[in-house]
């Protein structure tokens, strides 16, 4: 088996098959840091359905200003590549996630923001993450191909109990100062956002967005399933693109073409 050293003591490397699956999702809960910076991970294995199927997913990774989320599917090598892991990544992707969801989320960790949360489920789908304990080229491709992002987490542990973690991939990022996608929708004079969340705006509440340099005013308003700006005015930009949300340093908003 693998072995490190590091600072003179030595860390064997935890045999795939001795963890469980269990254990190895509480590692990644407690060391949410080491994934991706400014993220809660928590349980998530509330049934979500698509038209391929239910299924049922091991973790949710949120961003902790709520601009976005990522669905975690932690699997073992030893699991079935074609027969288990991309027909569980395909329902997952298909999956119309809810309020019920924001209910089981904010029941597993209730010093999230439930308002926010339903914000953030108006949005994007989420990212899928699939993490898995052991190497695996085949399944790097497959990932790829079906648009799941996929790390992986080796664990090496020493006699004295103290754990290195061994990581390649990455999680899904997010640009520091982009918020959110907006994109002309059914609605007109409406931008749907995909990342609703990320904009501390109340419905209703008028605010200032530079448009090539310009000073317009919008307004946010909610539909049960959808977050929408819409312009005070003449609509400024021109339909049929898509732009990007900007926050500055500042606190000032922008609306670009992406």
């Amino acid at each position: 088996m693998p072995r490190l050293y590091y600072q003179g003591e030595r860390f064997d490397e935890i045999s795939p098959n001795a963890l469980m699956e269990t254990e190895f999702e509480a590692l990644l809960i407690q060391n949410a840091g080491i994934i991706r910076k400014d993220t809660v991970i928590v349980p998530f294995k509330k049934t979500v359905y698509s038209p391929e199927g239910s299924a049922r997913a091991d973790l949710a990774m949120i961003s902790t200003d709520y601009r976005d989320w990522v669905v975690i599917e932690v699997e073992m090598s030893q699991h079935d590549l074609y027969r288990h892991v991309i027909p569980q990544v395909r329902k997952l992707q298909e999956a119309r996630y809810t309020q019920e969801h924001v209910t089981y989320i904010h029941d597993k960790c209730p010093v999230l923001d439930k308002a926010k949360l339903s914000d953030m489920m108006r949005g994007d789908p989420p990212d899928i993450l699939v993490i898995v304990n052991k190497p695996n080229a085949e399944w790097r491709k497959e990932m790829r191909r079906y648009g799941a992002h996929m790390m992986v987490f080796e664990i090496f542990r020493s006699d004295l109990n103290k754990t290195i973690f061994v990581i390649d991939g990455e999680a899904p990022k997010l640009a520091h100062r982009f918020l959110s996608k907006l994109s002309f929708g059914m609605l007109p004079r409406c931008l749907m956002l995909s990342s609703p969340a990320a904009l501390p705006v109340e419905p209703g509440v008028r605010f200032p967005v530079l448009i090539e340099e310009q000073i317009t005013y919008w307004e946010r308003f909610h539909t049960s399933t959808c977050v929408y700006l819409t312009p005070v005015g003449k609509m400024p930009i021109d339909p049929g693109r898509e732009y990007a949300l900007i926050r500055f340093d500042s606190g000032e908003y922008s609306i670009r073409p992406q």
